[in-house]
Parts: structure tokens; C-alpha cells; sequence
């Protein structure tokens, strides 16, 4: 939980400060997250005071998974943030879930802290200590949200478990709805809270999260507290550390039409006869232009709308220039011109430029005139009505990451239907973070989720 200064702006958004607003409410739930702070950080110490080589053990073999000195400096040089969530989770793993070897018996840490000379603590801080340890991290998908004040989530690894609300201030004001992410529930008087930082990661990962766990799980012969505990806890943080401690990656650039990589392809030829290659271009029937203006090969589609395969621009009195968005359409619209124009043109050289590139990216930065300043207003309107156009035919157009089926087809099975309602969630949640980020509303997909028989699933 943030800590709110008294003449910070009230977190509720009344626009007052926090002193005169609700300072006075917040104040017996501050007070009991003190104490709770207060009780997490003694049983911390004194395990590692008592227990220090143990502790040691158990974060790097356990927690950390065995890990080399390298991925450890590696962690040591994280970026202030993840590094002190880092160090609050494994403070509350140790608490919770930690297993110690002592004098050869294995021990829960939370026993030996709450046992016979552990460390003092007030009534409130033990019972809290207490609830740490009675549940396990789990992964949880964000159902609901009210920035400022909590979350309601859902257990992803307990299906029939209903859904918890948690009273959390900072993560409801950063998590957007379907996000996943690693968190330990536990209970106080007035409610559910999150007992440790969350662990944040993008639904792609968190699936696949998932599917380890579910998979190390079945394939234990009998999974008891210790084995769940274990297996959920290490393989949430090894996911959630991945982010930091892997290579970075750009992202790949795909075709929305084709699927195909995204390689930025000009095919340059020597023309030999404008005239004739004009008379034979001006006859294919998916082909509309001319020398002037160049032409556009596309491929019909429905209600009377085409897409773009390839431009083909004239250059200088003696060069062609088709372009392509993928490899696979260059190579496609090289077959054709050349069977259709003959000695008219000739292949002279291709140029392949990857859109992620540093070279295109400045291409791009350079192209992009500074024009006149569009009233915020002005473009929320356009950028919505786009959408709104773009989505409404959106069910019926074949998707890359349906196997090239519709939507509509798609969730005829249930296979499809889970990866149709896995895009829609993608969609809402970049909607959202773009919101955060510039202001304004969120474009409402509701209407998407209705149309292909799925509002129950949201």
C-alpha cells in the first residue's frame, strides 16, 4: 500500500487533501497495516537472525530455483522498483511458504516464527502472521475495478473458488480489468487484502504460467501443501522475474490480412516499354491506375472493399518500383508481373527492410510532417468512429490468430470460442492502459462480445 501524505491530494479523486477528506476514515486500517508491517519485518529478522544459513538455503534453492552467481547479479542489478517488489515477495515467500532444514527436520517457517522464542509480537501482528501462511500465492485475473480503492479477482487456479474483492489502493490503480497477475490473499477484519507485492505479467506469459503449473501439478503422484505451495509459488516467481533478467526481444510485426512477417520489400525492374506494360496492366481486372498516378493490384473482399497486395510506382523514365508489405507477397507479385508484362520490364534488384529496424524507424520519424494540431476533441471522435468501423466487420473477417478463421466461425467450438474471448480481453486491455496514459474513454467493445454470443463470459 502507497503511503499517502496529509496534504497529498485525496486518494477518493474529491479533489480535497487527503487531511480533509479521508484521513480520519483510513485511519483504523492504516494503523492495522502498520502493525501488520511491523509483524511481516520482525518474523523476517528473526528467521534470518536465527535461522541464516537455513534462510539462505531456502531463497536460493528454493525461491530462486538453484539459480548461478550470474542470474544473482543480475537481480542485484535490477532497477529500484522490481528490485525492492523482489525483495518484499521473498520476504512475504519466507514468511508464508518457506520450508527449512533444521537439524535435519523440515520446517515451515511460519511455525518456527510463531512457535516457542520466536519474535514478540502484538496479538494482531501474530494473527496476521498466521494469515499469511494459511494461503498459498495464486494466479488471479482482475474481474472488476475502482482505481483508488480495490479490485475483484478471480482464482485461476481454483475454478470454483468465487470470485474475492480486495481493498488495495496502489495495484487497483495500475492493474486494468483482465489483467493477470501472482498474488497471496489474506484476510483482515475489514476485508481482503494482498499480503506481499503483486506479480504483474502480460496474459501471453501468465498463460503460460499457468499451463506449468497445471502441468507440474499432474504430474505429481500426490501434491500435498508443501509440493502445491512449492510448485504454484517457484514457477509464479520465475515467470515474473523472466521479464527483467531475459534478453529484451522486439516484437515482430505481422500482416493483418496474411499472418506473414511484416518485411518492408521494394522490387525495382527496367522498363523497356511504358506503353505496352500501361495496355497490359490497364486490362487485369484486379489492377486500377495508371502511368501518372501508378497502380494497385488488390484483392477483393466483402461489401465491396479491397485490399492492397502491391504498388506499383514509376520512378524514373527507364524504373519500376513494386512494393510489397511481406516477403511472400513480393515474391507472389514478381511471378505475376513477370508473366503478364514479359520483355516489357526486367527484374533488376530487391530491398528487404525489417519495420523494427533503427533504418526504417528514422525513415518514418523523417516522413512524418509536423501538420497542423488536431483539437483533442477532434481526434477522439475520428479515432472512435474509426474503430467503431473497423470493429463492426471485425467478425466477419478472416483472423491470423484464429487459424484464418472469423470470429464468428471460431467460437462455434469451445477451443475457438476460449481464443476469441482471449482477443477480446487483449483488445479491452490496451484500450484501457491507452486511456490511462492519454485520458478520455475507453472505446466500448461490448457490443463485439454480444454480437458473437459471448456477454456472459465478460
Amino acid at each position: 500500500m502507497l503511503k499517502i501524505g496529509r496534504n497529498d491530494p485525496c486518494p477518493c479523486g474529491s479533489g480535497l487533501k487527503y487531511k480533509k477528506c479521508c484521513l480520519d476514515k483510513d485511519r483504523p486500517a492504516a494503523a492495522l497495516s502498520n502493525e501488520e508491517f511491523a509483524a511481516t519485518a520482525s518474523a523476517i529478522a528473526w528467521l534470518k537472525t536465527n535461522y541464516e544459513n537455513e534462510v539462505d538455503d531456502a531463497i536460493c534453492e528454493t525461491y530462486l530455483g538453484g539459480t548461478h552467481q550470474e542470474y544473482l547479479d543480475t537481480l542485484r542489478a535490477l532497477p529500484p522498483g522490481p528490485k525492492g517488489m523482489l525483495e518484499i515477495n521473498i520476504g512475504e515467500w519466507l514468511v508464508a511458504d518457506a520450508v527449512l532444514e533444521v537439524e535435519g527436520k523440515r520446517v515451515r517457517a511460519v511455525d518456527l516464527a510463531l512457535g516457542p522464542g520466536g519474535p514478540l509480537l502484538t496479538a494482531h501482528g501474530k494473527e496476521w502472521v498466521k494469515a499469511i501462511g494459511e494461503n498459498p500465492l495464486s494466479l488471479y485475473e482482475v474481474l472488476e475495478i475502482t482505481p483508488g480503492e480495490g479490485l475483484t479477482v478471480k482464482d485461476l487456479l481454483q475454478s470454483n473458488a468465487p470470485a474475492v474483492k480486495v481493498t488495495e489502493r496502489s495495484a487497483s490503480r495500475t492493474l486494468v480489468k483482465w489483467d493477470i497477475f501472482g498474488a497471496r490473499i489474506s484476510r483482515r477484519p475489514d476485508g481482503h487484502v494482498f499480503s506481499g507485492a503483486i506479480y504483474p505479467m502480460d496474459r501471453q506469459r501468465a498463460h503460460k504460467c499457468l499451463e506449468e503449473i497445471l502441468d507440474e501439478l499432474a504430474r505429481e503422484k500426490t501434491v500435498d501443501d508443501e509440493i502445491y505451495r512449492e510448485t504454484v509459488g517457484t514457477t509464479i516467481a520465475d515467470y515474473w522475474l523472466e521479464q527483467f533478467t531475459e534478453e529484451p526481444r522486439l516484437p515482430q510485426a505481422v500482416h493483418a490480412s496474411t499472418g506473414d512477417p511484416i518485411s518492408l520489400t521494394v522490387d525495382r525492374y527496367a522498363v523497356t516499354d511504358w506503353g505496352a506494360l500501361a495496355a497490359i496492366l490497364s486490362v487485369q481486372p484486379d489492377v486500377d491506375g495508371d502511368v501518372e498516378n501508378g497502380w494497385v493490384r488488390f484483392e477483393p473482399m466483402k461489401d465491396e472493399r479491397r485490399r492492397t497486395r502491391a504498388s506499383l510506382t514509376k520512378k524514373s523514365a527507364d524504373r519500376l518500383e513494386v512494393f510489397c508489405p511481406t516477403l511472400k507477397l513480393a515474391d507472389e507479385a514478381r511471378r505475376w508481373i513477370e508473366k503478364i508484362a514479359g520483355s516489357a520490364v526486367r527484374f533488376k534488384a530487391r530491398e528487404i527492410v525489417d519495420p523494427m529496424s533503427p533504418k526504417a524507424m528514422e525513415a518514418a520519424r523523417k516522413k512524418s510532417p509536423a501538420g497542423p494540431e488536431i483539437p483533442p476533441e477532434l481526434k477522439a471522435q475520428v479515432e472512435r468512429e474509426f474503430l467503431r468501423r473497423h470493429y463492426e466487420q471485425w467478425p466477419d473477417e478472416p483472423v491470423p490468430a484464429l487459424g484464418g478463421k472469423t470470429p464468428k466461425a471460431a467460437v462455434r467450438t469451445k477451443k475457438g470460442r476460449q481464443a476469441v474471448i482471449e482477443l477480446l480481453k487483449d483488445f479491452e486491455i490496451h484500450e484501457a492502459r491507452k486511456t490511462s496514459r492519454e485520458g478520455g474513454e475507453p472505446f466500448d467493445f461490448r457490443f463485439l462480445w454480444k454480437r458473437l454470443g459471448l456477454e456472459k463470459e465478460r
